[in-house]
């Protein structure tokens, strides 16, 4: 049996939100006090700045299907 391409799926991994504890507390605040009530100001104003501030994410270049494609020419 011989294969016509050798072919390597990544692993998905699942991320927890950088701004995850910021949207909880938001979340907890309005089912306490209700949505308009300005007691929820401040949280609203930390999961903003949070949102904001978040890191850009650089994919990272998995190089294994270029190294299978160019090991297949041997095989």
């Amino acid at each position: 049996m011989k294969l016509k391409y050798l072919r390597a799926k990544p692993r998905k991994l699942v991320e927890a939100g950088p701004c995850i504890a910021e949207m909880g507390a938001m979340i907890q605040c309005w089912t306490a006090s209700g949505i308009d009530d300005p007691k929820c100001a401040q949280t609203a104003k930390m999961l903003t700045d949070c949102m904001k501030n978040l890191p850009t994410k650089t994919k990272k270049v998995n190089t294994i299907n270029y190294h299978l494609a160019r090991l297949q020419k041997q095989l």
